[in-house]
């Protein structure tokens, strides 16, 4: 008995799995208020990232969600600084920010942020 089409279908498997896990984002309006800071999407576009030593480390190049209505994420850029990696387009759920005066500080080490998605527009 030969091994070859078991082995076969379940590379296909597992090389299709990670497409299922993948979301459809969209880029939010500029009007819409993102509840968690209690301000306008467009007021987040483009506004720094500080770790929680507040240092800067990136920045929000978009606010995404599941449609234009529902911010849920950002898209951010990070700059390679305080051990964070140079990468651009990185999905980061809202929960894992918060607001320090007129900050936007992340909630997630270096690490977290290497397993987050790349935002694909």
């Amino acid at each position: 008995m030969t091994k070859t089409p078991i082995l076969l279908a379940a590379a296909f498997v597992g090389l299709s799995l990670p497409a299922f896990a993948q979301t459809s984002w969209v880029e939010i309006d500029d009007d819409v208020m993102v509840a968690p800071f209690n301000v306008e999407a467009d007021d987040l576009d483009d506004m720094d990232i500080h770790n929680s030593a507040g240092q800067e480390i990136g920045e929000v190049e978009k606010v995404i969600g599941t449609n234009e209505t529902t911010p849920t994420a950002l898209v951010v850029e990070f700059d390679g600084e305080a051990g964070y990696p140079d990468r651009d387009d990185v999905v980061v759920p809202l929960d894992r920010f918060s607001m320090n005066g007129d900050r936007l500080v992340l909630n997630a080490d270096a690490a977290a942020v290497e397993g987050f998605q790349t935002y694909d527009d």
